[in-house]
């Protein structure tokens, strides 16, 4: 049996991230990259894209230097199917919430207090619910790894 964790949706190998707009709206919030890469399964032109992502409720990326190449090697956009990944994006996302309220030390935190709002899971829990109808992608792209945990995505071609 050949089970796969990821599908290549695009390949954008020697490919660069130009932009990234953000609109948080709450469950209708959206990302759009602006993508530039060579066609290798075409005719090998530049072709300039704009990725938009809707019903975005996570995105964490973890930059290598804007200025470099290193992760444009990685071939491209993927979809990948692991659900706990998408939960732990999820996870992190509540736990980094916390961390940047407690950072400072100005917060009447009770960890043990189920009304305290940083102890509050409800919304998170309705997500994990519900995780299925989303799904994770990632660009790999001159200067870092980028996952959008969002409802669908658009491609845009320019």
């Amino acid at each position: 049996m050949n089970t796969s964790n990821s599908k290549l949706l695009i390949k954008t190998f020697d490919g660069s991230l130009m932009d990234i707009k953000i609109k948080p709206k709450c469950k209708d919030s959206t990302v759009t990259f602006n993508v530039k890469y060579y066609d290798h399964e075409g005719d090998g032109s530049l072709m300039k894209v704009k990725i938009l992502f809707q019903q975005v409720v996570a995105i964490h990326f973890e930059v290598n230097l804007f200025d470099n190449c290193i992760g444009s090697e990685l071939c491209g956009f993927y979809e990948i199917f692991n659900v706990d990944k998408k939960k732990e994006m999820i996870e992190k996302s509540f736990q980094t919430r916390l961390e940047g309220f407690l950072y400072h030390g100005d917060y009447d935190y009770d960890a043990n207090d189920e009304s305290d709002m940083l102890n509050d899971r409800k919304p998170v829990d309705a997500l994990l619910e519900e995780i299925e109808r989303y799904h994770l992608y990632q660009q790999q792209t001159q200067g870092g790894i980028y996952y959008i945990l969002s409802g669908w995505y658009d491609i845009i071609r320019q």
